[in-house]
């Protein structure tokens, strides 16, 4: 019999918080087909677990798109971010009273100074968040996941990963997680699905 489900690892963007990433590789001249490629960038990988900063990456960034200027390659990151999706706070609260939630998101400098202040009011519904850029660990490596549970004290077991990457998805996988991929993305309604099983 499997242990039951009491404690909750949610992604933010794509679950909580919305994002279109086609929106930043049209802001970019690249084709929808491009974006895994603009993804799997190292210097983005290095930039969302902290290893460089802003300026750097900024930097990185002019040499591969040299026709933009810094302020129009910060545009066009930041394009893909639509901001809190509706009724997650409703949704957050419901969570709350049945699970232990806490917050697991690839991210950099340069969203957070846009996305923070958006969800400061989320963060009572979780016992901690956890940005990549700050701990200096990526999804969908296994360790990640592992770390955030080591801090928490969660069993992984009793612990229920949601993301809208099915890359990541598998991360949790083989880190002894369950998992529960959000398809399609940026539907936090589909969470209260959670309360019935």
């Amino acid at each position: 019999m499997r242990e039951p489900i009491c404690c909750l690892l949610l992604d933010l963007g794509g679950v909580l918080y919305g994002v279109d990433y086609l929106r930043t590789t049209q802001a970019l001249g690249l084709r929808p087909e491009q974006l895994p490629e603009l993804l799997n960038d190292p210097s983005l990988k290095a930039y969302e677990c902290g290893h460089i900063s802003t300026e750097v990456f900024l930097q990185q960034w002019q040499k591969r798109f040299p026709d933009y200027t810094e302020a129009q390659l910060i545009e066009a990151w930041n394009a893909m971010l639509l901001g809190p999706l509706p009724g997650v706070s409703e949704v957050l609260s419901r969570l709350a009273e049945r699970f232990s939630m806490a917050l697991l998101s690839n991210t950099n400098a340069l969203h957070l100074d846009e996305v923070e202040p958006a969800i400061a009011s989320w963060r009572p519904y979780f016992v901690e968040v956890f940005f990549s850029n700050r701990i200096g660990r990526r999804k969908p490596d296994p360790d990640t996941y592992r770390y955030v549970l080591e801090c928490l004290g969660w069993a992984a077991e009793q612990t229920l990963f949601v993301d809208d990457s099915p890359a990541n998805i598998a991360g949790a996988r083989a880190a002894g997680l369950r998992a529960w991929l959000m398809e399609p993305p940026n539907q936090p309604a589909a969470l209260l699905a959670l309360l019935s099983e």
